[in-house]
Protein backbone atom coordinates (compact mmCIF):
# COMPACT_ATOMS: atom_id res chain seq x y z
CA UNK A 1 0.00 0.00 0.00
CA UNK A 2 2.66 2.46 0.59
CA UNK A 3 4.10 2.12 -2.90
CA UNK A 4 0.88 2.80 -4.22
CA UNK A 5 0.50 5.83 -1.63
CA UNK A 6 3.93 7.34 -2.41
CA UNK A 7 3.03 7.64 -6.23
CA UNK A 8 -0.44 9.76 -5.36
CA UNK A 9 1.28 11.66 -3.18
CA UNK A 10 3.51 12.90 -5.99
CA UNK A 11 1.21 13.00 -8.62
CA UNK A 12 -0.79 15.99 -6.06
CA UNK A 13 2.18 17.23 -5.98
CA UNK A 14 2.84 17.77 -9.80
CA UNK A 15 -0.81 18.53 -9.95
CA UNK A 16 -0.63 21.41 -7.78
CA UNK A 17 2.54 22.76 -8.72
CA UNK A 18 0.82 22.08 -12.89
CA UNK A 19 -2.19 24.53 -11.30
CA UNK A 20 0.41 27.35 -10.96
CA UNK A 21 1.71 26.95 -14.23
CA UNK A 22 2.45 30.77 -14.77
CA UNK A 23 1.80 30.79 -18.99
CA UNK A 24 -1.77 29.42 -17.82
CA UNK A 25 -2.45 31.85 -15.34
CA UNK A 26 -1.42 34.51 -17.97
CA UNK A 27 -3.17 33.05 -21.01
CA UNK A 28 -6.36 33.23 -19.07
CA UNK A 29 -6.24 37.34 -18.15
CA UNK A 30 -4.64 38.55 -21.21
CA UNK A 31 -6.54 38.99 -24.45
CA UNK A 32 -6.63 41.12 -28.04
CA UNK A 33 -9.63 41.23 -29.30
CA UNK A 34 -10.41 43.80 -32.80
CA UNK A 35 -8.13 46.80 -31.64
CA UNK A 36 -8.04 46.64 -27.94
CA UNK A 37 -6.00 44.66 -25.59
CA UNK A 38 -7.76 42.97 -22.73
CA UNK A 39 -6.06 42.70 -19.19
CA UNK A 40 -8.55 40.98 -16.93
CA UNK A 41 -11.36 44.12 -16.77
CA UNK A 42 -9.00 46.82 -17.94
CA UNK A 43 -9.62 47.57 -21.48
CA UNK A 44 -7.32 49.27 -24.01
CA UNK A 45 -7.30 50.72 -27.17
CA UNK A 46 -4.17 49.75 -29.12
CA UNK A 47 -4.16 52.96 -31.27
CA UNK A 48 -4.36 55.00 -28.16
CA UNK A 49 -0.78 53.55 -26.76
CA UNK A 50 2.50 54.61 -28.24
CA UNK A 51 4.61 51.93 -26.64
CA UNK A 52 3.87 49.15 -24.75
CA UNK A 53 6.90 47.58 -21.72
CA UNK A 54 7.29 44.54 -20.59
CA UNK A 55 9.11 43.84 -17.18
CA UNK A 56 9.31 40.45 -15.67
CA UNK A 57 10.85 40.20 -11.98
CA UNK A 58 11.21 36.82 -10.04
CA UNK A 59 11.49 32.79 -10.60
CA UNK A 60 8.51 32.91 -12.94
CA UNK A 61 9.65 35.90 -14.78
CA UNK A 62 10.38 34.64 -18.08
CA UNK A 63 7.24 32.47 -18.57
CA UNK A 64 4.92 35.01 -17.52
CA UNK A 65 6.56 37.08 -20.08
CA UNK A 66 6.58 34.64 -22.92
CA UNK A 67 3.51 33.93 -22.39
CA UNK A 68 2.05 37.58 -22.67
CA UNK A 69 4.51 38.10 -26.13
CA UNK A 70 2.52 35.07 -27.41
CA UNK A 71 -0.48 37.22 -27.31
CA UNK A 72 0.36 40.61 -28.28
CA UNK A 73 4.23 41.50 -29.10
CA UNK A 74 5.68 44.30 -26.57
CA UNK A 75 7.85 47.42 -27.98
CA UNK A 76 10.74 46.89 -25.05
CA UNK A 77 11.43 46.01 -21.70
CA UNK A 78 13.35 43.19 -19.76
CA UNK A 79 12.53 40.08 -17.40
CA UNK A 80 15.11 39.68 -14.30
CA UNK A 81 15.00 35.92 -12.82
CA UNK A 82 17.17 33.88 -10.57
CA UNK A 83 20.67 32.25 -11.62
CA UNK A 84 20.11 28.29 -10.87
CA UNK A 85 19.23 24.61 -12.89
CA UNK A 86 15.83 24.28 -11.36
CA UNK A 87 14.22 27.61 -12.84
CA UNK A 88 12.90 26.81 -16.24
CA UNK A 89 14.10 29.55 -18.38
CA UNK A 90 12.24 30.04 -22.13
CA UNK A 91 13.65 32.36 -23.96
CA UNK A 92 12.02 35.58 -25.05
CA UNK A 93 11.34 37.09 -29.00
CA UNK A 94 10.77 40.23 -27.85
CA UNK A 95 13.02 41.68 -24.96
CA UNK A 96 16.49 40.46 -23.00
CA UNK A 97 16.37 37.78 -20.14
CA UNK A 98 19.00 38.99 -17.59
CA UNK A 99 19.80 36.04 -14.59
CA UNK A 100 20.76 37.14 -11.07
CA UNK A 101 21.44 35.58 -7.20
CA UNK A 102 18.43 35.12 -4.87
CA UNK A 103 18.19 35.31 -2.01
CA UNK A 104 20.80 37.53 -1.04
CA UNK A 105 21.58 40.42 -4.06
CA UNK A 106 25.21 40.86 -5.58
CA UNK A 107 26.18 43.51 -7.94
CA UNK A 108 24.10 41.52 -11.27
CA UNK A 109 21.31 42.61 -9.59
CA UNK A 110 21.82 46.05 -8.86
CA UNK A 111 22.77 46.37 -12.41
CA UNK A 112 19.87 44.66 -14.13
CA UNK A 113 17.11 46.85 -12.00
CA UNK A 114 18.78 49.61 -13.16
CA UNK A 115 18.39 48.69 -16.85
CA UNK A 116 14.96 48.82 -15.67
CA UNK A 117 14.74 52.26 -13.97
CA UNK A 118 16.72 53.66 -16.93
CA UNK A 119 13.97 52.63 -19.63
CA UNK A 120 11.33 53.63 -17.21
CA UNK A 121 13.20 57.10 -16.59
CA UNK A 122 13.02 57.29 -20.49
CA UNK A 123 9.58 57.55 -20.98
CA UNK A 124 9.10 61.17 -22.89
CA UNK A 125 6.47 63.34 -21.33
CA UNK A 126 4.62 63.14 -24.37
CA UNK A 127 4.10 59.22 -24.80
CA UNK A 128 1.20 56.99 -24.20
CA UNK A 129 3.01 54.30 -22.20
CA UNK A 130 1.80 51.22 -20.92
CA UNK A 131 3.73 49.05 -18.66
CA UNK A 132 3.12 45.60 -18.25
CA UNK A 133 4.74 44.33 -14.60
CA UNK A 134 4.98 40.46 -14.09
CA UNK A 135 5.65 39.65 -10.87
CA UNK A 136 6.48 36.36 -8.82
CA UNK A 137 8.35 35.24 -6.21
CA UNK A 138 11.71 35.58 -5.44
CA UNK A 139 11.42 39.28 -7.21
CA UNK A 140 12.29 41.22 -3.82
CA UNK A 141 15.80 39.77 -3.72
CA UNK A 142 16.17 40.08 -7.53
CA UNK A 143 14.98 43.54 -8.20
CA UNK A 144 16.91 45.43 -6.34
CA UNK A 145 17.69 49.43 -5.96
CA UNK A 146 18.96 50.62 -2.67
CA UNK A 147 19.24 54.38 -1.66
CA UNK A 148 22.22 56.14 -1.94
CA UNK A 149 25.27 55.63 0.55
CA UNK A 150 24.06 51.53 0.77
CA UNK A 151 26.43 49.61 -1.28
CA UNK A 152 25.14 45.97 -2.78
CA UNK A 153 27.69 44.78 -0.16
CA UNK A 154 25.77 46.54 2.63
CA UNK A 155 22.54 44.89 0.82
CA UNK A 156 23.78 41.14 0.72
CA UNK A 157 24.62 41.18 3.91
CA UNK A 158 21.63 42.61 5.37
CA UNK A 159 19.99 39.81 3.43
CA UNK A 160 22.24 36.93 4.70
CA UNK A 161 20.99 38.04 8.30
CA UNK A 162 17.19 38.24 7.39
CA UNK A 163 17.42 34.93 5.88
CA UNK A 164 19.25 33.35 9.13
CA UNK A 165 17.41 34.71 11.87
CA UNK A 166 13.85 32.48 11.34
CA UNK A 167 11.74 36.12 10.29
CA UNK A 168 8.69 35.68 8.35
CA UNK A 169 8.74 36.70 4.60
CA UNK A 170 6.30 39.74 5.64
CA UNK A 171 8.72 40.68 8.32
CA UNK A 172 11.92 40.65 5.71
CA UNK A 173 9.76 42.26 2.88
CA UNK A 174 8.94 44.84 5.67
CA UNK A 175 12.79 45.74 6.59
CA UNK A 176 13.47 45.35 2.48
CA UNK A 177 10.78 48.04 1.76
CA UNK A 178 12.51 50.68 3.62
CA UNK A 179 16.09 50.26 2.42
CA UNK A 180 15.19 50.43 -1.39
CA UNK A 181 14.31 53.01 -4.55
CA UNK A 182 11.72 50.79 -5.72
CA UNK A 183 10.05 48.50 -3.19
CA UNK A 184 6.51 49.49 -1.25
CA UNK A 185 5.14 50.88 -4.25
CA UNK A 186 8.22 53.62 -5.29
CA UNK A 187 8.21 51.51 -8.46
CA UNK A 188 4.76 51.76 -9.53
CA UNK A 189 4.64 55.62 -8.16
CA UNK A 190 7.94 56.63 -10.01
CA UNK A 191 5.98 55.06 -13.61
CA UNK A 192 2.81 57.24 -13.03
CA UNK A 193 4.69 60.08 -12.32
CA UNK A 194 7.00 59.48 -15.64
CA UNK A 195 3.04 59.53 -17.53
CA UNK A 196 2.76 55.85 -17.95
CA UNK A 197 0.03 53.31 -16.80
CA UNK A 198 0.83 50.06 -15.02
CA UNK A 199 -0.85 46.77 -15.15
CA UNK A 200 1.05 44.63 -12.61
CA UNK A 201 -0.20 40.16 -12.87
CA UNK A 202 1.22 38.90 -9.43
CA UNK A 203 1.96 34.98 -9.39
CA UNK A 204 1.39 34.93 -5.28
CA UNK A 205 4.43 33.21 -2.98
CA UNK A 206 2.92 34.89 0.12
CA UNK A 207 0.63 33.47 2.83
CA UNK A 208 -2.66 35.22 2.44
CA UNK A 209 -1.62 36.76 -0.58
CA UNK A 210 -1.06 40.06 0.56
CA UNK A 211 -0.04 42.43 -2.69
CA UNK A 212 2.44 44.87 -0.18
CA UNK A 213 4.51 41.76 0.57
CA UNK A 214 4.96 39.70 -2.83
CA UNK A 215 8.03 40.57 -4.08
CA UNK A 216 7.98 43.76 -1.71
CA UNK A 217 4.98 45.23 -3.39
CA UNK A 218 6.68 47.30 -6.24
CA UNK A 219 3.07 48.44 -7.42
CA UNK A 220 1.04 48.66 -4.00
CA UNK A 221 0.45 50.43 -1.44
CA UNK A 222 2.33 49.66 1.73
CA UNK A 223 1.69 51.20 5.85
CA UNK A 224 4.49 49.74 7.01
CA UNK A 225 7.64 52.40 8.93
CA UNK A 226 10.63 53.07 8.95
CA UNK A 227 10.21 52.14 12.72
CA UNK A 228 8.70 48.68 11.97
CA UNK A 229 11.63 48.09 10.28
CA UNK A 230 13.96 49.10 13.05
CA UNK A 231 11.86 47.13 15.42
CA UNK A 232 12.15 44.30 13.78
CA UNK A 233 15.79 44.07 13.59
CA UNK A 234 15.73 44.32 17.00
CA UNK A 235 13.13 41.68 17.65
CA UNK A 236 15.37 39.28 15.73
CA UNK A 237 18.87 40.27 17.17
CA UNK A 238 20.36 41.70 13.95
CA UNK A 239 20.31 44.88 14.75
CA UNK A 240 23.90 45.49 16.10
CA UNK A 241 24.93 43.27 13.17
CA UNK A 242 23.04 45.22 10.72
CA UNK A 243 25.54 47.10 8.48
CA UNK A 244 26.06 50.43 8.96
CA UNK A 245 24.95 51.96 6.36
CA UNK A 246 21.52 50.55 6.50
CA UNK A 247 21.09 51.76 10.25
CA UNK A 248 21.91 55.38 9.45
CA UNK A 249 19.44 55.07 6.30
CA UNK A 250 16.32 53.64 8.77
CA UNK A 251 16.93 56.56 11.36
CA UNK A 252 17.02 59.08 9.16
CA UNK A 253 14.12 57.59 7.61
CA UNK A 254 12.37 57.72 11.59
CA UNK A 255 12.77 61.63 10.93
CA UNK A 256 11.67 62.54 6.96
CA UNK A 257 8.13 60.94 6.56
CA UNK A 258 8.58 61.87 3.14
CA UNK A 259 11.22 58.97 2.53
CA UNK A 260 7.95 56.22 3.65
CA UNK A 261 6.20 54.35 0.88
CA UNK A 262 2.86 55.71 -0.31
CA UNK A 263 -0.11 54.46 1.55
CA UNK A 264 -2.45 54.61 -1.49
CA UNK A 265 -1.88 52.61 -4.64
CA UNK A 266 -1.51 55.62 -7.34
CA UNK A 267 -3.95 56.34 -10.19
CA UNK A 268 -3.11 54.39 -13.41
CA UNK A 269 -1.63 51.58 -11.27
CA UNK A 270 -3.79 48.63 -11.64
CA UNK A 271 -2.27 44.96 -9.66
CA UNK A 272 -4.14 41.69 -10.22
CA UNK A 273 -3.20 38.50 -8.37
CA UNK A 274 -3.28 35.61 -11.12
CA UNK A 275 -2.05 32.67 -9.36
CA UNK A 276 -0.80 31.07 -5.73
CA UNK A 277 -1.05 28.56 -3.26
CA UNK A 278 -4.66 27.55 -2.52
CA UNK A 279 -5.24 27.26 -6.24
CA UNK A 280 -2.49 24.45 -6.06
CA UNK A 281 -3.56 22.80 -3.15
CA UNK A 282 -7.23 22.37 -4.77
CA UNK A 283 -5.47 20.94 -7.53
CA UNK A 284 -3.84 18.25 -5.53
CA UNK A 285 -6.69 17.95 -3.47
CA UNK A 286 -8.47 16.88 -6.90
CA UNK A 287 -5.84 13.46 -7.82
CA UNK A 288 -6.62 12.91 -4.02
CA UNK A 289 -10.26 12.42 -4.42
CA UNK A 290 -9.99 10.86 -7.64
CA UNK A 291 -8.57 7.95 -6.09
CA UNK A 292 -10.79 7.90 -3.67
CA UNK A 293 -9.69 9.70 -0.50
CA UNK A 294 -11.54 11.49 1.79
CA UNK A 295 -10.28 14.87 1.73
CA UNK A 296 -9.34 17.63 3.93
CA UNK A 297 -7.40 20.95 3.10
CA UNK A 298 -5.94 21.77 6.41
CA UNK A 299 -4.74 25.11 5.61
CA UNK A 300 -2.70 27.26 3.00
CA UNK A 301 -1.89 29.67 5.54
CA UNK A 302 0.58 27.26 7.25
CA UNK A 303 3.52 29.02 8.89
CA UNK A 304 6.14 28.48 11.46
CA UNK A 305 9.09 26.20 12.28
CA UNK A 306 9.11 23.04 9.87
CA UNK A 307 10.06 20.21 12.42
CA UNK A 308 7.60 21.20 14.79
CA UNK A 309 4.55 21.69 12.64
CA UNK A 310 5.01 18.30 11.74
CA UNK A 311 4.44 16.66 15.18
CA UNK A 312 0.96 18.41 15.03
CA UNK A 313 0.23 17.58 11.36
CA UNK A 314 1.44 13.77 12.42
CA UNK A 315 -0.86 13.95 15.49
CA UNK A 316 -3.98 14.39 13.40
CA UNK A 317 -2.45 12.07 10.88
CA UNK A 318 -2.50 9.46 13.60
CA UNK A 319 -5.91 10.06 14.96
CA UNK A 320 -7.44 9.36 11.66
CA UNK A 321 -5.68 6.23 11.58
CA UNK A 322 -5.83 5.10 14.89
CA UNK A 323 -9.83 6.55 15.46
CA UNK A 324 -11.71 7.51 12.12
CA UNK A 325 -11.72 11.45 13.38
CA UNK A 326 -12.08 13.93 12.21
CA UNK A 327 -12.53 11.65 8.96
CA UNK A 328 -12.21 8.19 8.22
CA UNK A 329 -9.02 6.24 5.78
CA UNK A 330 -8.85 6.56 3.73
CA UNK A 331 -8.04 10.18 3.79
CA UNK A 332 -5.63 12.70 2.69
CA UNK A 333 -4.41 16.09 4.22
CA UNK A 334 -3.27 19.08 2.23
CA UNK A 335 -1.17 21.60 3.97
CA UNK A 336 0.55 24.89 1.87
CA UNK A 337 2.08 27.67 3.27
CA UNK A 338 5.43 28.91 4.43
CA UNK A 339 7.54 26.80 6.76
CA UNK A 340 10.75 28.26 8.48
CA UNK A 341 13.89 26.53 9.21
CA UNK A 342 15.85 28.21 12.35
CA UNK A 343 19.50 27.71 12.12
CA UNK A 344 23.12 29.09 12.53
CA UNK A 345 24.44 29.49 9.27
CA UNK A 346 27.75 27.70 10.08
CA UNK A 347 25.84 24.49 10.66
CA UNK A 348 23.57 24.54 7.84
CA UNK A 349 23.74 21.62 4.68
CA UNK A 350 21.27 20.83 2.46
CA UNK A 351 18.46 22.86 4.89
CA UNK A 352 14.57 23.25 3.60
CA UNK A 353 11.66 23.61 5.50
CA UNK A 354 10.06 21.14 3.56
CA UNK A 355 12.38 18.38 3.85
CA UNK A 356 12.95 19.21 7.91
CA UNK A 357 8.93 18.66 7.69
CA UNK A 358 8.99 15.45 5.97
CA UNK A 359 12.05 14.15 8.18
CA UNK A 360 10.74 15.16 11.53
CA UNK A 361 6.96 13.49 9.90
CA UNK A 362 8.80 10.51 9.12
CA UNK A 363 10.06 10.19 13.21
CA UNK A 364 6.84 10.80 13.98
CA UNK A 365 5.18 7.96 12.39
CA UNK A 366 8.30 5.47 12.57
CA UNK A 367 6.94 1.79 12.84
CA UNK A 368 3.26 2.53 11.42
CA UNK A 369 2.30 1.31 8.07
CA UNK A 370 -0.09 3.00 5.40
CA UNK A 371 0.79 6.55 6.21
CA UNK A 372 2.81 8.78 3.68
CA UNK A 373 3.55 12.19 3.65
CA UNK A 374 5.57 14.39 1.04
CA UNK A 375 6.09 17.94 0.93
CA UNK A 376 8.42 20.18 -1.50
CA UNK A 377 8.58 24.15 -2.53
CA UNK A 378 6.82 24.63 -5.67
CA UNK A 379 9.80 26.18 -7.21
CA UNK A 380 11.77 23.08 -7.54
CA UNK A 381 14.23 24.05 -4.26
CA UNK A 382 13.35 23.60 -1.12
CA UNK A 383 15.38 26.43 1.02
CA UNK A 384 18.85 25.20 -0.47
CA UNK A 385 18.71 21.90 -2.46
CA UNK A 386 16.10 19.41 -3.94
CA UNK A 387 12.79 20.47 -4.12
CA UNK A 388 11.28 18.59 -1.60
CA UNK A 389 10.91 14.67 -0.17
CA UNK A 390 8.63 11.99 0.60
CA UNK A 391 8.53 9.40 3.88
CA UNK A 392 6.62 6.52 5.08
CA UNK A 393 6.81 4.76 8.43
CA UNK A 394 9.70 2.85 7.65
CA UNK A 395 11.81 5.59 6.34
CA UNK A 396 13.68 5.60 9.89
CA UNK A 397 14.02 1.70 9.79
CA UNK A 398 15.11 1.63 6.21
CA UNK A 399 18.22 4.45 6.69
CA UNK A 400 21.45 3.48 8.27
CA UNK A 401 21.57 7.31 9.03
CA UNK A 402 20.52 8.91 12.27
CA UNK A 403 17.12 10.17 11.38
CA UNK A 404 17.30 12.63 14.89
CA UNK A 405 20.91 14.09 13.99
CA UNK A 406 20.55 14.60 10.32
CA UNK A 407 16.99 16.66 11.61
CA UNK A 408 19.01 18.79 14.14
CA UNK A 409 21.91 19.19 12.10
CA UNK A 410 19.25 20.62 9.13
CA UNK A 411 20.63 17.87 6.61
CA UNK A 412 17.55 16.37 5.84
CA UNK A 413 18.91 16.36 1.97
CA UNK A 414 21.40 14.09 2.51
CA UNK A 415 19.03 11.90 5.02
CA UNK A 416 16.72 11.47 2.12
CA UNK A 417 19.39 11.12 -0.84
CA UNK A 418 20.91 8.08 0.47
CA UNK A 419 17.29 6.41 0.60
CA UNK A 420 16.77 7.71 -2.60
CA UNK A 421 13.57 9.56 -1.42
CA UNK A 422 14.07 13.16 -2.95
CA UNK A 423 11.42 14.80 -4.80
CA UNK A 424 13.59 16.97 -7.42
CA UNK A 425 12.23 18.68 -10.93
CA UNK A 426 12.53 21.93 -12.60
CA UNK A 427 9.61 24.47 -12.09
CA UNK A 428 7.97 27.58 -13.83
CA UNK A 429 5.90 28.60 -11.05
CA UNK A 430 6.61 29.52 -6.97
CA UNK A 431 3.56 29.53 -4.93
CA UNK A 432 4.86 28.29 -1.41
CA UNK A 433 4.80 24.64 0.16
CA UNK A 434 2.50 21.77 -1.27
CA UNK A 435 2.58 19.14 2.11
CA UNK A 436 0.27 15.83 1.33
CA UNK A 437 -0.48 13.20 4.23
CA UNK A 438 -2.14 9.86 2.46
CA UNK A 439 -3.69 7.65 5.70
CA UNK A 440 -4.76 4.27 4.95
CA UNK A 441 -6.09 1.81 7.48
CA UNK A 442 -4.04 1.08 10.50
CA UNK A 443 -2.70 -2.43 10.31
Amino acid sequence: MNETYRRIAQEMIMAGVKAADPIEAIKNCVKVTNDSLVINDLTFNRAEIDRILLFGVGKAATPMCSAFEGIIRPDGGLALTKIGDEIDLIPLESIPVYRAYHPEPRQENLEYSQKIMDLVNGIKPDERVLIVFMISGGGSALFCAPPAGISIEDMHRLNELLMHCGATISDINTIRKHVTLIKGGKFGKLAVEKGAEVVSLILSDVIGDDLSVIASGPTYKDDSTFGDAIALLKQYKIWSDTPEAVRNHLEHGLENPELEPPRTVPDGVHNFLVGNNRGALIAAQQVAKREGFQTLLLSSHNRGEAKEVAKCIMGIAKEIQDSHNPLAPPAALLLGGEMIVTFDWKDRDGFGPNREFVLSAALEIAGRENIVVAGVDTDGVDGEGKAGAIADGSSVARSVLNAKEYLDTHNAQEFFDALGDSIEYSSRTNVNDIDVILIGPKS
